[in-house]
């Protein structure tokens, strides 16, 4: 249950409320420093509902953002009376990118439990304070991708030889007896080990302090603070995951795009580093994609209102999903020679069909082609693109994305009988690229990543290269991994290595600000992970592993079927 930590302030009789940890930190206030009061000014008039949060902050000339005052280190109360913490920092940094100035910004403290309705009062623009994303959050908010992915790992000594939860048998393992540290290990530990609860946080870290204890289990956040107080220990076998994430108003993709695209642009120029480095080990940082040759967006060319989006609606006033697929994207979208639709990502929406409207056949699937997808999927004649689309940034521009099916990225095919795994054995060698294909365009990339000297060989279809390859002529063919997989699976004589040379994300491709859509997809999508109905769908198709599931805890709080929905 989440616990209330009241912190009294010396000048002031304000009353401070907050939840611990990322909703239960510490089982007392034994540490809390006394502190001064932070003067937070009153709240302006808050906008209408429908205008966009990049148009409030830009006609503000300020952010408005909740903070907890309580969770060190993300956001706190220091002993001189002034907010600290990563979060804080953060919020800073993101005023001196979009305003010009690190301090063009205000604090509002919030719990855990009053952040979102904060948020949808229209009191703050986003919230930074530990906020854990999950899968019953998504029903009124949206998140940025995380920038701490807490969960339970390992506190302990290299002397230990403890590496993870297959390392613990036979070790004496502490945790606190009011949090699921030691539960959680014990699920996931293949041997015993003895553990020793603890009802006081401080007397755990003591007890691993001096030895009386080889390990202690429990969440990143508290093992961080443990870390910092017990030398020469390390964090180890992080065993369940929580993203914990910046959230924000649905229905606001330009907003989305301009976080995302700033917390890329910090990592990129070392910014993230930096302002993470003082507050938390440098392993638990998530890492940002890079490589994105779209400009960040700015506050200017921010729309004055959120999307209207209502795609579920439509689906559900007529009982069937409108999806455009390719019909030549084998195996991921394409047409049998009866005319019948095939491929992993048609089997997978009609498994997802049949959840939402209770058949797989409640779904039409419309031959698109790149010409007209787009615009099909703009005005409403579609309510999402199938076949092989490729997540990138410069596309959020455009349309939404749920979450990655598969990876699609640029691939080695080689004959089985002289197998190739990687680049490393073959400077100067003759490889095979096909004209106008991903693999012909990372060629340079992968070149100058990997610092091998490659002679391609361009050749002008699929067909011709594969002769190359089996001719001898090539010792292995660079292309996406969708255009690899036809001689693999179809003609059969070859080699291809689970690992991508470069991340291409498959995705199905949604009304771009339709969050609601986009929430009962990803949360479809969650829980047949969870019931191991994607696993066994991606193993009709493919046989390497499966792509990384979707890490939101906990159960959804809107249902996963449209009929329940009226």
């Amino acid at each position: 249950m989440p616990r209330i930590l009241i912190v009294w302030l010396l000048l002031s009789s304000l009353l401070l409320t907050g939840c611990a940890d990322l909703m239960e930190l510490f089982p007392s206030d034994a540490d809390t420093t006394s502190v001064v009061q932070i003067y937070v000014a009153p709240t302006p008039q808050p906008f209408p509902p429908e205008v966009s949060t990049a148009a409030r902050i830009r006609e503000r000339g300020k952010l408005l953002v909740g903070v907890r005052y309580d969770l060190e280190p993300f956001s706190y109360v220091a002993a001189d009376g002034m907010l600290a913490g990563l979060e804080v920092e953060l919020a800073r940094e993101l005023a001196r990118r979009w305003l010009g100035d690190p301090g063009a910004v205000q604090f509002r403290q919030v719990r855990s439990d009053t952040a979102q309705q904060h948020l949808l009062d229209g009191e703050v623009d986003f919230v930074l304070a530990g906020i854990v994303h999950t899968q019953g959050a998504e029903n009124e908010a949206d998140y940025s991708p995380p920038y701490f992915m807490d969960g339970e790992a390992l506190l302990t000594y290299p002397d230990t030889g403890v590496l993870g939860p297959a390392q613990v048998g036979g070790h004496n393992v502490g945790g606190l007896d009011w949090a699921a540290g030691l539960e959680h290990l014990a699920a996931a530990a293949p041997e015993a080990f003895t553990a020793t609860p603890y009802a006081d946080y401080f007397q755990l870290v003591e007890a691993l302090r001096t030895r009386q204890v080889d390990v202690y289990a429990d969440r990143l956040l508290r093992l961080e603070r443990a870390r910092r107080m017990v030398a020469g220990t390390q964090i180890l076998g992080q065993y369940t995951y929580e993203p914990v994430a910046l959230m924000y108003r649905e229905n606001d993709p330009y907003f989305a795009e301009l976080v995302t695209a700033t917390f890329r642009d910090m990592a990129a120029d070392g910014t993230w580093e930096s302002l993470y480095a003082p507050w938390l080990s440098t392993e638990s940082r998530p890492t940002f994609s890079q490589g994105e040759t779209r400009p960040t967006p700015t506050l200017d060319g921010a729309p004055r209102e959120r999307s209207n989006m209502d795609t579920v609606t439509g689906i559900r006033n007529r009982g069937v999903v409108e999806a455009g697929y390719f019909i030549d994207r084998w195996p991921y979208s394409a047409d049998r020679n009866d005319g019948a639709q095939t491929g992993f990502e048609v089997w997978l929406l009609e498994r997802i069909a049949e959840r939402w409207l209770g058949t797989p056949q409640a779904v039409t699937f419309v031959p698109v082609t790149e010409g007209d997808a787009l615009a099909k999927l703009e005005n409403g004649e579609l309510d999402l693109l199938i076949g092989g689309w490729v997540h990138t940034s410069e596309a959020e521009a455009q349309v939404g994305f749920s979450h990655t099916l598969l990876d699609d990225g640029v691939s080695i095919l080689s004959p089985a009988a002289a197998p190739v795994d990687s680049l490393a054995a073959l400077a100067g060698q003759a490889v095979g690229i096909i004209q106008g294909t991903a693999g012909e365009n990372a060629l340079p990339a992968i070149s100058q990543q990997t610092g091998i000297a490659l002679n391609p060989i361009t050749y002008p279809d699929l067909d011709t290269a594969v002769a190359a390859l089996q001719g001898g002529a090539v010792a292995l063919l660079l292309a996406e991994r969708r255009l690899l997989l036809d001689p693999f699976y179809r003609v059969g004589g070859f080699y291809l290595p689970d690992e991508r040379l470069t991340a291409r994300p498959i995705a199905y491709v949604l009304p771009r600000g339709d969050s609601d859509f986009r929430d009962l997809l990803n949360l479809t999508l969650a829980s047949m992970y969870a019931n191991g109905s994607f696993d066994e769908l991606y193993r009709v198709w493919f046989d390497d592993p499966i792509p990384e599931p979707i890490l939101w805890p906990g159960e959804p709080l809107i249902p996963l079927t449209l009929r329940a929905m009226e």
